[in-house]
């Protein structure tokens, strides 16, 4: 193995600078790789990969490894394969100069102030004749060598929200492995005899705003790419920070979960993914009120973009962005094992969109989601304990609460507050309302009251329905020391989870879902603990004795109080 040369070319170009008494037209500094980057597309462009020109890092050719007759390109898709045979490829990765010069001009293109600056020093071309700039931006490398590493693509919108059964895992390889920052080096320089060092400056201010803002490669609206620019960049006062008309709101997370992950299921990991996964299931479960399954589709393809559209079959560019930012608590570990094991997330989520949309659509939206249910795998269920069919003990479910900063209208103090809806009926439906008439507003051509899809999870007034139950005497987790506060499963369950585990509802496909043996059905019935209380919803869809019968159950449960949808007939 040749020692690694990633970085040299860089240090080499800034001393010859220096011997050209011209370093002030190069400039270069230490970026952090937040999260998993997607650049380039070799070998396979469908796998969009990345690699290092000429580094001596090993061969990877097609099919090495993998069993006799699983060799054709397309098989490289295959996670369970691939999680065996390529959980990292021997191929060290960079960034390429093209990609950081594209996210500079995507950026300045966004800003007229800016653009015909931007079309001076990074060149331009139209039909008739290419005009070369005076910055050129060079390839950038990870300060340590960095191999590329298994990501994971898992549609879920048919199984989460339709109940058409699993999507198929895909795979693909960024730089990066979603746990460990990575130290990037990312230069540029001036043409000498062209560009002045003002200029080079310049430049380089622009590209440490574009990417601190929106990120470096593609799917930067799903938190890939996210980047820090290095500790002393202090941006102009005059360099835009978001486009016109857009907004940003932060929210801070707190997640108890028994265990998100990635390409491989037993590693533990909270990904953006997860998060844009979460929003776009429950918007298309809001549109599906107002619309016609293709129109909500459309509409939610236009809000977060979409790899293939429906009518063209091509990609579209969405108008919101996530970023997740890790906290202090990050993936921290029970005391307990085994199946009893859960994990603590804290960090916070940035939404960015256009400003009505932001306000009047989506954080709407995000109290529902949060007020019913968690984020990632069991997100319908609380954290809570049960017994197997085997004896053994074993732990199911989530918790998540929001919290944002908000201006107080008396003191003028900003102050932290919960993120979510009283427990009023009148309010959860006035939030309803107004969401529904922000919706006609914006899509008036494809709002229209009709009867919703029979078999998927639609969020009207008319198609599921909320209650409050009695929830444990005690929260079941130990917050400070991070264990069970019980080794009796019974005591970390409330009514609702009561219900739902009757047998009349247990492993009920139409209801309470099976998640054991054989095909997987989610459950049509999402639990949220809330303090001392546990909030029940129900998705009806059409003629389901079942799921009326749980209505009523529900209903009838002792110290129950209604808070929106349908109730139960005749009451």
């Amino acid at each position: 193995m040749y020692p690694y040369s990633g970085v040299k070319l860089l240090e080499l170009l800034e001393k010859q600078h220096e011997k050209r008494a011209s370093s002030d037209l190069f400039r270069s500094g230490i970026f952090t790789l937040d999260w998993r980057t997607k650049v380039g597309s070799f070998p396979h462009p469908d796998l969009e990969t990345i690699v290092g020109a000429g580094e001596p890092c090993g061969a990877w050719k097609l099919g090495s490894g993998c069993p006799q007759g699983r060799n054709r390109p397309e098989d490289k898709r295959n996670l369970g394969d691939n999680l065996n045979y390529f959980a990292e490829l021997p191929i060290y990765g960079y960034i390429p100069a093209a990609s950081i010069r594209g996210i500079v001009r995507a950026w300045a293109k966004q800003h007229p102030s800016i653009q015909p600056r931007m079309q001076e020093l990074l060149g331009w071309q139209d039909d008739s004749q290419i005009t070369t700039g005076k910055v050129e931006f060079l390839d950038a490398f990870p300060e340590e060598p960095t191999k590329l590493s298994l990501d994971i693509v898992n549609p879920q919108q048919g199984f989460q929200v339709f109940h058409q059964g699993q999507g198929t895992p895909l795979s693909l390889y960024t730089l990066g492995d979603g746990h460990d920052d990575i130290s990037v080096k990312i230069a540029i320089q001036g043409i000498a005899g062209r560009a002045t060092a003002a200029e080079v400056t310049e430049v380089w201010e622009w590209l440490q705003q574009a990417l601190s803002l929106h990120g470096l490669g593609s799917r930067t609206a799903s938190g890939y790419g996210a980047i820090t620019a290095p500790s002393d960049f202090k941006p102009a006062p005059d360099l835009p920070k978001l486009l016109a008309g857009y907004s940003s709101k932060v929210l801070s997370f707190t997640l108890f979960s028994q265990g998100n992950a990635g390409p491989n299921m037993r590693v533990p990991e909270l990904r953006p993914s997860h998060w844009r996964g979460w929003l776009r299931s429950w918007l298309l479960r809001f549109l599906l009120g107002v619309m016609s399954v293709d129109d909500a589709k459309y509409t939610v393809g236009e809000l977060l973009g979409t790899l293939q559209d429906s009518n063209d079959g091509k990609g579209r560019k969405g108008c919101i962005s996530l970023k997740l930012t890790p906290g202090r608590s990050w993936g921290e570990q029970s005391e307990a094992g085994g199946f009893k094991r859960f994990y603590k997330w804290q960090g916070s989520l940035k939404i960015t969109a256009p400003k009505e949309i932001l306000k009047e659509i989506i954080l709407p939206i995000m109290k529902f989601a949060v007020m019913v249910g968690g984020v990632g795998r069991g997100w319908r269920r609380p954290l809570h304990l049960f017994v197997m069919n085997n004896g053994n003990q074993a732990a199911r479910g989530c918790h998540v609460t929001f919290t944002h900063k908000v201006k107080s209208t008396e003191t003028g103090n900003v102050e932290t507050k919960n993120f979510g809806i009283d427990s009023k009926p009148e309010i959860w439906l006035r939030i309803y309302n107004n969401w529904a008439s922000a919706a006609q507003k914006h899509w008036a051509q494809r709002y229209q009251s009709q009867l919703p899809p029979a078999n998927a999870e639609v969020f009207s007034p008319r198609t599921c329905a909320i209650y409050q139950v009695c929830g444990p005497d005690e929260n079941p987790i130990d917050l400070e020391d991070l264990d069970w506060s019980t080794n009796n499963p019974l005591a970390t369950r409330g009514d609702g989870m009561e219900l739902i585990y009757r047998p009349t509802y247990k492993r009920k496909p139409d209801v309470g879902g099976n998640a054991g043996a054989g095909e997987a059905h989610c459950s049509w019935a999402s639990i949220k603990r809330s303090g001392k209380q546990e909030i029940v919803c129900i998705f009806m869809g059409q003629d389901r004795p079942l799921r009326r019968q749980f209505l009523k159950d529900l209903h009838e449960t002792s110290d129950s109080s209604y808070l929106f949808g349908v109730k139960p007939p005749q009451q």
